[in-house]
């Protein structure tokens, strides 16, 4: 509609519909859940205010929509755009990702469809070598880096030459430091790892599970995987993937996750 203006206002993280719209969005609204319960709450919300839509971005430049798939998308995409946000990845749902991707000045990296998995404690496997998973150390930072460009390389196609090896390395170091990377492998060659992301009252996200080519094939990420949900406690655990990627899906049904939704993902130029 010529002139149309999508009203928002400011998120509310003590609003009882704000709660509720994210507590229905299930796996997407783990990371604002998360977020919101530590005082992060940069974003807004949109709609009805007995069913709000509403997005949130991440100071790792995590934009997170949660909307239904009915949403004017072009209208959401136009109030993001107008907040003026340093976001590089956005997920949610297709209107609004489609949306911002016609609006993009470059053409992005990635846009695609993501499946979401869950499991927690009572559903996870039972691996061989899951019981040797352990905490990164820092012999193993140059291995991490080695990984971390490897999986960007071939999940997300980002040149490992773009990547800045400062921010990468920071990163990984406080990884190590708060014991959020785990791995199986001797220090300093190890074989495989995942990081552990967004943690909280409404579960836990993993992030950047990867195995090197020559330990392909033995069962490592799913033990990587399984270590998790056992590790939480009881949380629910979740993580999501390219719909395409069927080695890892495998692996995480293995595990003892179970697909429990989509969203589109849009990783910037």
């Amino acid at each position: 509609m010529p002139g149309f203006r999508l009203a928002t206002t400011p998120l509310d993280p003590d609003a009882p519909a704000v709660a509720a719209c994210v507590a229905a969005a299930g796996a997407h609204g783990v990371y604002v859940a998360n977020a919101l319960a530590v005082g992060e709450s940069l974003g807004f919300s949109f709609g009805a205010k007995s069913a709000p839509g509403l997005c949130w971005c991440g100071p790792r430049g995590n934009l997170v929509v949660i909307a239904p798939e009915t949403v004017d998308g072009h209208a959401v995409a136009e109030a993001v755009l107008a907040a003026n946000w340093s976001w590089r990845i956005a997920m949610g749902p297709a209107p609004v990702i489609d949306a911002l991707r016609g609006r993009l000045r470059q053409k992005p990296v990635v846009h695609r469809d993501q499946v979401y998995y869950r499991g927690d404690a009572s559903t996870a496997a039972r691996p061989a070598g899951a019981a040797e998973v352990r905490a990164a150390v820092p012999a193993d930072r140059d291995r991490l880096v080695q990984a971390t460009l490897a999986l960007n390389h071939s999940d997300l196609q980002l040149d490992p030459a773009r990547v800045d090896r400062r921010w990468l390395y920071d990163t990984i170091d406080e990884r190590i430091r708060d014991g959020t990377t785990r791995v199986l492998g001797p220090a300093g060659s190890l074989d495989a790892k995942l990081d552990l992301g967004s943690q909280g009252p409404a579960g836990v996200v993993v992030e950047g599970v990867f195995t090197f080519p020559h330990a392909r094939g033995r069962g490592l990420a799913t033990a990587l995987v399984a270590s998790a949900l056992v590790a939480a406690a009881g949380a629910p655990v979740f993580l999501h993937v390219g719909h395409f990627n069927q080695p890892a899906r495998t692996a995480y049904e293995r595990a003892g996750m179970a697909a429990v939704g989509r969203c589109r993902l849009l990783l910037r130029g």
